[in-house]
């Protein structure tokens, strides 16, 4: 069998004869294709992006949309298109958004932060005038993490998204930013012998009695029901603690997660050690209050928004490291496989959007692959 051919930069004739030219240009080790049409326009369009990806001084299109501009001809509409709109006033308007819609945007503390971030960065500057590259080259400057810089790049691009809604935009430079590469890395879950071992921590913290409040024992059970739900449920954090009372459905046994992160709603089944969890939750009746949302201490299931001192105080205690709260989800699906579900209801159970992402779990489950294995061994008795 013949050996593929790699796709040729250049300008051609897809079918011959057709009249239909085409272009095909690299950018950032992308192929990019688009439809010209006439041979000559095919030929310009194809020497004017090789002279700005050589030159650097101008825009070029990762996709097949959108048309090379020259730093000349963006300068133009930036001062034609944005009508000397800041990227500052993008700021303001996304700010405003996201505070006046909580239900929607449960996390109304990291996405402020990062929007201020990009404020102190090109705030001043018009919002059209800011080219991909400035962003790639200032998300590389912060050095962190892969994951970090990419929900930078897409607050950035939300941020363009919103601007073109409101029709003060009509570019998003983000779109042509590339994503920084995470890595599928090594799934964490909690094990048998660390559960237990964080379990005897916090009944520890109840029964050394401490007069200080976070070791009171109504806090303390509180702290068990959260790790409860987590393992019992699979819930990404900010589902779990942005859960209301109206929510959750005693009598069927079922949780309501509304505006996921997939973007739909989805339900939650209730397992006992779950449904136990939510009736004492309900009976110790904690308060919470948020500074600037509208929450009464009643419709929040959690009397906290976040666990990240208690959490990391009893992991230090348990001896358990390299432990993050959102590894219970992987731990909630790891038992799931190891216990023989399919990928279909390890998707449907976690809410994973893709049957893919719930894949990286089949490994967890070895005694169905250790079986279909076993037709292979030679019958030793013949």
């Amino acid at each position: 069998m013949p050996a593929a051919t790699t796709p040729v930069e250049g300008v051609y004739e897809k079918n011959p004869g057709s009249g239909v030219w085409y272009v095909r240009y690299r950018l950032n080790g992308k192929l990019v294709r688009k439809s010209i049409g006439k041979q000559r326009a095919a030929i310009d369009y194809h020497r004017k992006v090789k002279v700005l990806i050589r030159s650097g001084e101008g825009f070029v299109p990762a996709t097949a949309k959108g048309s090379p501009k020259t730093d000349t001809q963006l300068a133009k509409a930036s001062a034609v298109g944005s009508g000397g709109v800041t990227v500052s006033e993008l700021c303001d308007d996304l700010l405003s958004h996201i505070a006046s819609r909580p239900d929607a945007y449960r996390d109304q503390l990291n996405p402020p932060r990062r929007i201020e971030a990009i404020r102190s960065k090109f705030g001043s500057r018009e919002a059209t005038s800011i080219r991909p590259f400035e962003i790639s080259d200032w998300l590389d400057s912060m050095k962190r993490k892969p994951a970090t810089l990419n929900k930078m790049k897409s607050t950035i691009s939300t941020l363009y998204q919103h601007g073109k809604h409101r029709d003060k935009v009509k570019v998003n430079p983000a779109r042509d930013v590339k994503q920084r590469n995470v890595g599928g890395g090594v799934i964490r879950f909690l094990t048998p012998e660390e559960e237990t071992r964080l379990r005897n921590v916090l009944s520890a913290q109840m029964e050394n009695k401490n007069e200080l409040w976070q070791y009171k024992e109504a806090q303390v059970r509180h702290r068990i029901c959260e790790l409860d739900v987590a393992l019992g449920t699979g819930m990404r954090k900010g589902e779990q603690y942005g859960l209301r009372w109206r929510d959750v459905d005693f009598e069927n046994r079922q949780i309501v997660l509304r505006d996921t992160k997939n973007g739909s709603d989805r339900i939650v089944y209730m397992i006992d050690d779950v449904f136990a969890a939510f009736e004492t939750l309900r009976a110790l009746a904690l308060g919470r209050c948020e500074k600037g949302q509208d929450i009464k201490p009643e419709d929040s299931v959690f009397a906290i928004d976040g666990n990240k001192k208690w959490w990391g105080t009893a992991l230090v205690e348990a001896k358990i490291t390299n432990m993050r709260w959102h590894d219970l989800r992987h731990t909630f699906c790891s038992r799931l496989a190891q216990n023989g579900a399919s990928l279909k209801i390890i998707q449907e159970a976690a809410g994973h959007k893709t049957i893919q992402m719930s894949a990286r779990y089949a490994h967890m489950d070895q005694s169905n692959l250790r079986s279909a294995m076993a037709v292979l061994n030679r019958n030793r008795n013949a």
